[in-house]
């Protein structure tokens, strides 16, 4: 089962399940007996519902999925579609602290998941200078005018792009590096340029720079 529109935010698991007749991918796995007729198998939308990494929560998006049937992921025998009443995850507000670890792409084979502290929490780690991350659908509002992050590691930069990992520079927080990869400092910087309204967020880092939280406001 598929979302005929994605959006933003969803990282649904697609499942293909092959027994025999029935193939679902939400999460589900069926097993139709040989020789059953007329095999049945009841979804909930509760079914259908992913992380919200904006908010930190499971949801359930309003829209209509595709419902198919086969032998296989790659042998769709029939199919139709399911329209569902659910929510629509709104913009980022990255006024609120957010996690670094909850973005919503990355630049692969530079950035990887770190341990936040020796305790708890997970942190994202650069292993190369330009590593990004992005944060898409972000609402800045009437416009931010400063950057806030935690930060860890190696002496370097945050820097915080719109539109691209090379679009415009609003704004370059510096760190001089910390002792221990789990003593976090705060940094700031000035944000110029960062008009109002709904873009995506791209935040490049120096390699050996661990980032644990930050701000926009």
């Amino acid at each position: 089962m598929r979302k005929g529109k994605r959006s933003r935010g969803s990282r649904r698991r697609q499942q293909a399940s092959l027994v025999l007749a029935l193939a679902l991918t939400a999460g589900l796995t069926a097993v139709v007996p040989a020789g059953a007729e007329d095999p049945r198998l009841k979804v909930r939308p509760s079914d259908l519902a992913h992380w919200d990494v904006t908010r930190s929560k499971w949801v359930v998006e309003s829209g209509t999925y595709d419902v198919l049937v086969g032998a296989s992921s790659s042998d769709i025998r029939s199919r139709t579609s399911w329209t569902v009443r659910g929510e629509t995850i709104p913009a980022r507000d990255l006024t609120k602290v957010t996690r670094a670890e909850n973005f919503d792409d990355y630049s692969p084979g530079s950035v990887r998941l770190v341990d936040e502290s020796k305790a708890r929490g997970t942190a994202v780690g650069a292993t190369a200078d330009g590593a990004w991350l992005k944060f898409a659908d972000t609402q800045l509002g009437s416009g931010a005018s400063e950057f806030s992050a935690r930060v860890a590691g190696s002496s370097g930069t945050v820097e915080v792009r719109l539109g691209s990992p090379t679009g415009p520079l609003v704004g370059t927080a510096r760190t001089g590096g910390t002792a221990s990869p789990y003593d976090y400092t705060t940094v700031t910087a000035a944000l110029t340029g960062a008009t109002k309204g709904r873009t995506g967020v791209y935040l490049v880092l120096s390699g050996g720079v661990r980032l644990s939280t930050f701000t926009l406001r």
